[in-house]
């Protein structure tokens, strides 16, 4: 049997040889048709996996750029504040020879307060400041001037020995540079630059951290371990008895044993009262530090409040404004979360008394809304308080009824209250009000009650000021 032509390729099927007959030309042509359109097919499909890759590509472009603005504008913030905490050597050292200035140190201080920033000088402008040098005669300078200050008030003081804790607490650049100035950290002499005045700020501070603690002694609550309850209150009773050395290493073991127990919460208490002890010692770089460990330690929103409240009095004692702002902020907030309208009150009050001293009129946008608290509450300390700096500030803004208004109810409100002393000066700041008004029998009379409600107390410096206004009007 012939064998066929091969007229296409062989395959077998049962062992038998069969053929592919090859297409002919118009299968050729579909078959050349098909291919077309598949490639036309896989190209579509590759342009749409393309456009695909491509838009998602464009939104990992798009959400990379985003991050990195959000890093940029991060950097930026921690860059300000940075900026905002640093102050330069030179705006130290010009401060603090305005302090010199401003308490009235005679030439022959001034002379070594003089040499010593002299020194200092000597190192930040070099390449290699000695931070060292700069700090022992920055010290040295202000035991010198706080040893003038405490002569001259037959009292102790450490004022400005501890601004110059404080104020190395901050970023300092010791790179002497006198165009670079943090007018947040500068310091803002009263506009009265008598020690005196000084101290009736200190007084005010007292009398508010007494009303403060009033307020939330409530809440406190004492440890639950007997041995660390028992050397807590007897640091406490120390404390009281101004025994604060004796409370001193009395709280440092109860911290100890507050710590083994692991009782965070009377951790933080011990620690706001080593604070407290520091603080009333003029340890102020010390005492910051004590309150700062006591709210990182406590969930209890009022010691937290306390402690804010205690830092912000240090700061404003200092001179440094902005940061005693931003714990007087805090304080409020605390406060807030307990409804302890007292204590948001005073800490408004405060904000308030800043903003007076500046001259600034946004004073009275925090002590209307302190107003508005304390009106609300039965505490006579703060609603006394909060009238009486109502009643500076619309004397500083030249508003002498206004100002009588205030006065005459912070009186009422201390009246009530074993505050004698804030009686008799506000009774002898309406009697300036009334100078001012030219009526001088009213401002008289006011006086007098100064003057009776004084000779209660032990304040000879305030009967002395009462006693030579009234020898003025005779």
């Amino acid at each position: 049997m012939p064998i066929p032509s091969l007229t296409g390729s062989p395959y077998y099927v049962n062992g038998n040889v069969a053929y592919i007959k090859k297409h002919n030309v118009s299968n050729n042509d579909d078959d050349e048709q098909k291919k077309s359109q598949k490639e036309t097919e896989v190209k579509t499909e590759v342009n749409q996996r393309n456009n695909k890759n491509a838009a998602k590509f464009g939104l990992e472009d798009e959400r990379i750029q985003k991050a990195k603005e959000e890093q940029q504008k991060a950097m930026i913030a921690r860059d300000a504040r940075l900026q905002a905490a640093t102050i330069n050597i030179s705006q130290i050292l010009r401060d603090f020879k305005n302090t010199g200035i401003a308490i009235g140190a005679p030439d022959e201080i001034m002379e070594d307060i003089n040499s010593y920033i002299a020194l200092i000088e000597k190192q930040v402008k070099g390449d290699s400041p000695n931070k060292a040098i700069v700090h022992s005669n920055l010290k040295n300078g202000a035991i010198l001037l706080d040893k003038y200050i405490s002569e001259t008030l037959n009292k102790d003081s450490k004022v400005v020995e501890n601004w110059v804790d404080a104020i190395l607490l901050q970023q300092v650049n010791y790179k002497y540079d006198d165009g670079q100035v943090n007018e947040q950290l500068a310091v803002k002499f009263p506009k009265s630059e008598k020690e005196t005045a000084r101290e009736d700020v200190k007084q005010d501070s007292a009398e508010t951290s007494k009303n403060v603690a009033e307020e939330q002694k409530k809440s406190f609550v004492v440890p639950r371990d007997t041995q660390l309850k028992s050397m807590f209150l007897r640091a406490k009773k120390m404390s009281c008895a101004k025994d604060y050395k004796t409370a001193m290493e009395t709280f440092k073991t109860a911290l100890d044993r507050a710590i083994e127990l692991k009782d965070t919460e009377t951790e933080s208490k011990i620690l706001y009262e080593i604070g407290n002890i520091y603080d009333k010692n003029d340890y102020l770089a010390q005492a910051l530090t004590s309150y700062n460990h006591s709210i990182k330690k406590t969930t209890d929103l009022n010691v937290k409040a306390k402690a804010h409240y205690s830092m912000a009095q240090i700061y404003d004692d200092v001179y440094q404004y902005e940061s005693a702002i931003d714990h007087y902020v805090s304080t409020i907030s605390y406060a807030g979360e307990t409804d302890n309208l007292a204590v948001q009150s005073t800490s408004l009050a405060k904000i308030g008394k800043i903003y007076t001293d500046r001259y600034s009129r946004e004073a009275f946008d925090y002590l209307s809304v302190a107003e508005d608290l304390v009106a609300e509450t039965d505490n006579h300390k703060a609603k006394a308080f909060v009238n009486s700096n109502l009643a500076d500030a619309h004397t500083r803004f030249n508003q002498p009824k206004q100002a009588l208004k205030f006065y005459s109810n912070a009186v009422c409100e201390y009246d009530k209250t074993d505050s004698i002393e804030k009686v008799a000066q506000n009774y002898k700041k309406a009697a300036d009000v009334m100078q001012l008004l030219n009526n001088a029998p009213k401002a008289k009379k006011l006086l007098q009650k100064a003057l009776a409600k004084a000779r209660q107390t032990e304040d000879v410096q305030l009967m002395k000021e009462i006693h030579d206004s009234l020898a003025k009007l005779a």
